[in-house]
């Protein structure tokens, strides 16, 4: 047990929780092999933290209690999503086919699971592969829309920024085009802002530094970091990330409003879609007219650009 790791800040489990706790870890000792009901109680027990009165952390938890190696406790919940998502039932899909599947959109996991519930896991992969791949191509050879018309005094942009890594957001060559930071900083945003006008980046945490890059090729200096706090802990080698950043900068002398928060809370959309309450940030801090670069969906008050939207004024 990991007690001595804890925070007494943290409240105890009432007798409910307590009670619901030894109903859950009973159906985690009971059914490994019934792997749905498993994955069901795992994510119970990490999403309402059922496991703080004894362990730091989930994972702790897990191991101790358990013997699962984090990886197979995660696997377990990513294949209970796509079982969910998919109705196994109907296509007769392993553990195994279920986690093959797990990094893809749901729409795309529907689309695939008849077609690799007829094969080997093995097999399986390589039909994700090539799918993987054909998708890439078409998402590098859509063409890039003209540029949107006029100046703004804000604009906000989520640079699609190639990762190395094929894992975690390095996936995001499956769902949009991306573009290296050299094609991202030879954009001309800068002729699209106002003299005096404000700039967001998001950027994920291990990305920072190329997101400072970006701000100094578009000709803004950056002023301030806005977090946006996720309510649960995602992917990451040496952490596991449960934020994302705003890099906010400026040209010229345009002020932000007085006596607001650089830090937010919000829920998780699916990969990559920001949440609304980023944008009613900005909105209270900075000034129109609004553009956002490499939006996914219209925006009310916005002049919206990318590869997913017909921009608008």
């Amino acid at each position: 047990m990991n007690t001595l790791a804890l925070s007494r800040d943290e409240p105890l489990l009432t007798i409910q929780e307590r009670a619901r706790l030894q109903v859950l870890e009973g159906v985690v000792e009971r059914g490994l092999g019934a792997f749905l009901e498993v994955a069901a109680a795992l994510l119970e027990i990490r999403d309402s933290r059922l496991y703080r009165e004894t362990h730091s952390t989930f994972e702790d938890f897990v191991r101790d209690r358990f013997q699962l190696a984090r990886s197979t406790a995660y696997g377990l919940m990513d294949a209970s999503r796509v079982a969910a998502n998919v109705s196994p039932e109907g296509h007769g899909l392993s553990l195994s086919h279920l986690r093959a599947l797990a990094p893809l959109e749901p729409t795309t996991q529907r689309e695939l699971a008849p077609v690799v519930s007829e094969v080997t896991v093995a097999e399986a992969r390589r039909v994700i592969r090539e799918w993987r791949a054909t998708q890439r191509r078409e998402w590098a050879e859509k063409p890039t829309p003209p540029p949107p018309v006029g100046t703004f005094r804000t604009i906000v942009a989520d640079p699609p920024l190639a990762y190395k890594a094929d894992y975690g957001d390095g996936l995001a060559a499956d769902k949009y085009k991306t573009m290296s930071l050299e094609e991202l900083a030879a954009l001309p945003v800068a002729d699209l802002a106002a003299p005096d006008s404000h700039l967001y980046v998001w950027i994920g945490a291990t990305r920072i530094p190329d997101g400072l890059q970006l701000v100094e090729a578009w000709g803004f200096e950056f002023i301030a970091l806005l977090t946006w706090k996720k309510p649960s802990i995602g992917l990451g080698t040496w952490w596991r990330y449960q934020s994302e950043h705003l890099l906010h900068a400026r040209r010229g002398t345009l002020p932000t409003r007085p006596g607001l928060s650089n830090f937010f809370e919000a829920p998780r959309s699916r990969h990559s879609v920001k949440p609304v309450e980023g944008y009613s940030l900005i909105e209270r801090a900075s000034p129109g007219p609004y553009l956002e670069l490499f939006a996914r969906c219209p925006r009310d008050g916005w002049t919206v650009w990318g590869d997913e939207v017909t921009a608008a004024a």
